[in-house]
């Protein structure tokens, strides 16, 4: 295996030089890939190193640093040898599953592969099962939310998490806002009275004060 992390590594700085890149990394994208796809062991070895399991789901799979993004990158270069042994090869490392890439790469940067190899369009098909198990916490959080086309989440928007002290004063200034309404007329809170029924919030607190007021007179 320090014959193929040598490789990654040589593999990762040529893609940082951006120069000449199909004479530099053709013939080691077809030996990663020849291997690959002849030893299942150095297919796992290369799969947890290219494609580990997805945590960062917010931008596209090919912005960023990780060797995934660099080989995401490739499979819309201008060159077309270069891009198609890109694709193979991270087509290899998901055991020829193409919702599995599809996963890894957003639809977009695939479709070029699969148009080659006359492959449906996933879109319509459900998730590759043999892949759930190893899926994390964050990427099963937010599947329903990605866009299979761009391979992010574009459905909502994340806001970060609020602390306490920002939960109180929203919570204040619903209360403030719902409490204006009801003074101005256009809403009625209501309230579940005693015997189960829905009745005005309003008329229940003067009830309420009523009551204590009579109380207190009494003492």
């Amino acid at each position: 295996m320090d014959a193929l992390q040598t490789l990654l590594c040589f593999l990762d700085t040529r893609l940082d030089r951006g120069q000449r890149l199909p004479e530099a990394l053709n013939p080691v994208l077809l030996l990663l890939t020849t291997s690959a796809r002849a030893h299942r062991e150095t297919r796992k070895f290369l799969r947890m190193r290219v494609l580990p399991p997805l945590r960062e789901v917010r931008t596209r799979p090919e912005t960023g640093n990780s060797l995934r993004n660099k080989l995401v990158r490739l499979m819309t270069h201008v060159d077309t040898g270069l891009k198609i042994r890109a694709a193979e090869l991270l087509f290899v490392l998901c055991k020829g599953s193409v919702p599995r890439l599809v996963k890894y790469t957003g639809y977009g940067n695939a479709a070029g592969l699969l148009a080659i190899r006359g492959l449906q369009d996933p879109r319509a098909d459900g998730a590759d099962s043999s892949d759930t198990d190893s899926d994390t916490e964050e990427f099963k959080d937010a599947r329903a939310d990605i866009n299979p086309v761009t391979g992010r989440i574009e459905g909502r928007s994340l806001p970060p998490p609020m602390s306490e002290e920002q939960k109180q004063r929203e919570a204040q200034k619903l209360f403030m806002d719902l409490e204006r309404l009801a003074r101005g007329r256009i809403i009625q809170p209501l309230s579940l009275s005693a015997d189960g029924r829905l009745r005005p919030l309003e008329a229940m607190l003067r009830s309420l004060g009523e009551e204590r007021e009579s109380g207190s007179e009494s003492d």
